[in-house]
């Protein structure tokens, strides 16, 4: 007797072959739990069928019928995303972090889709949606399925260019090239050209000395919480979420805590740090900078 396939044995194995073809059989340790952590917390938080119907929608429209997309926004964080074929970003070579896609909220899909075939691709979306309604509570996940959606004219123009030398200039003058952050930008290339840029703090360093200094990305505030002040991927989230929509209160309540249990820094250093980790309201999703950057070498935008 064959015992029927679920879709969590099916997200297992599509996220396993893509592990393999991505980094090969003998994954770092790293690699390893971060796909471990990605995947319980998917089947934790009861997000199976919602992957598994990404997958087949999208990756089934990109191979079967040729139709070009792109992911956007914070999904590129994703190892999971990056396995089943959906980002061509890899999470891991650019630092970028889980927790700010899957989390414990229903993720959010962006893609930019081929202008000249955006009809035809929603069309056979909602098709196979329309074909797995008794298995998927379709109703529950298109909302979020189809969050953000655009219609893409340069898909159609493609192109093979090199990437930078400095990949981490270009992604900090990209994130920092916005109305809110132009002063910011302003001293960054100041810095760049009068550099080095060099942090006394040795942790500290190792997260802001790339973009000379200055906090730019939303997982530069996600290091700074976790690898500094030893919070927890999911709670560092919120409190970058409480950061950025300037909820005070909430950030010095959260403040108090981490204070109080500090390991391996002194009150008026923590302070220094904590000066910087709250100093950008408005940091840039660096998942979203890097899939930005590279679809600009890949395509005429």
């Amino acid at each position: 007797m064959t015992t029927k396939r679920t879709n969590t044995d099916i997200l297992k194995g599509l996220v396993a072959a893509g592990m393999r073809m991505h980094y090969g059989d003998k994954s770092e340790r790293e690699v390893k739990l971060r796909f471990l952590w990605e995947l319980k917390h998917i089947i934790d938080a009861v997000f199976v069928d919602y992957y598994v119907m990404a997958f087949w929608i999208f990756r089934h429209m990109a191979l079967s019928k040729g139709i070009k997309v792109w992911a956007r926004g914070a999904m590129p964080s994703s190892i999971v995303c990056y396995c089943l074929g959906l980002t061509e970003v890899d999470p891991v070579k650019y630092g970028l972090h889980s927790v700010r896609f899957v989390n414990n909220e229903l993720p959010k899909f962006q893609f930019d889709v081929e202008a000249s075939r955006f009809d035809e691709f929603m069309q056979g979306a909602e098709e196979m949606l329309d074909a797995n309604k008794e298995d998927v509570d379709v109703d529950a996940i298109r909302p979020s399925l189809f969050y953000n959606i655009m219609r893409a004219s340069y898909l159609s123009k493609e192109k093979q260019r090199l990437l930078p030398e400095d990949m981490d200039d270009e992604l900090a003058r990209y994130a920092l090239r916005m109305p809110q952050t132009m002063e910011l930008y302003n001293l960054y290339v100041w810095k760049k050209a009068n550099g080095p840029c060099v942090n006394r703090h040795r942790k500290l360093g190792a997260i802001v000395d790339p973009t000379c200094g200055l906090l730019v990305y939303q997982e530069q505030m996600l290091d700074i919480l976790r690898q500094i002040f030893h919070v927890s991927g999911i709670n560092a989230n919120h409190i970058r979420r409480s950061i950025q929509k300037g909820e005070w209160e909430k950030v010095e309540a959260y403040k108090k805590e981490i204070f109080a249990n500090l390991e391996d820094l002194t009150e008026s250093k923590a302070e220094r740090v904590w000066q910087v980790l709250t100093g950008n309201r408005s940091a840039f999703i660096k998942a979203h900078a890097v899939s930005c950057v590279l679809a600009s070498y890949k395509y005429e935008i």
